[in-house]
């Protein structure tokens, strides 16, 4: 298997990463499409008609633990917020879910690009069996 694909995850992110919309939106755009690849792999034929919906059926099959629930849950809302509000500006309190949660100084501005990635290599890393099989031969 060719190990380049995050490399080119993290290139396709460095596009973005001066516009906080647009990160939030690619970003979220790959953990959303990891965690359909983990609900059709999971539970074949299975139709859940939105993320929230498979990031609570992961929770429950234990797929995903309660850390990485509240972290995409959080995310998904923010990717939401950035999509739907005409003029959107990621502020420091948007990170507010997160505390606690989070160390501190891995939340805020300076840090979200860092921390979009993080939120990918989570994800892919925990469940690199399922998601390297799919995603390595076909694009990397």
């Amino acid at each position: 298997m060719k190990s380049d694909y995050l490399l080119r995850v993290g290139e396709e992110i460095g596009i973005v990463k001066d516009n906080h919309r647009l990160l939030i939106i690619v970003a979220h755009s790959f953990v959303e499409m990891m965690v359909k690849t983990l609900i059709d792999h999971h539970n074949p034929g299975l139709k859940l008609s939105n993320h929230h919906q498979r990031l609570e059926k992961l929770r429950k099959e234990k797929v995903i633990d309660e850390f990485q629930f509240k972290l995409y849950d959080w995310f998904r809302e923010l990717r939401n917020e950035a999509v739907h509000t005409p003029i959107f500006r990621l502020q420091d309190s948007c990170f507010n879910g997160l505390i606690g949660l989070v160390k501190k100084e891995q939340l805020g501005l300076n840090n979200f690009h860092n921390f979009s990635i993080k939120l990918i290599a989570e994800l892919w890393n925990k469940n690199l069996g399922v998601l390297g099989s799919k995603y390595l031969s076909k694009y990397s």
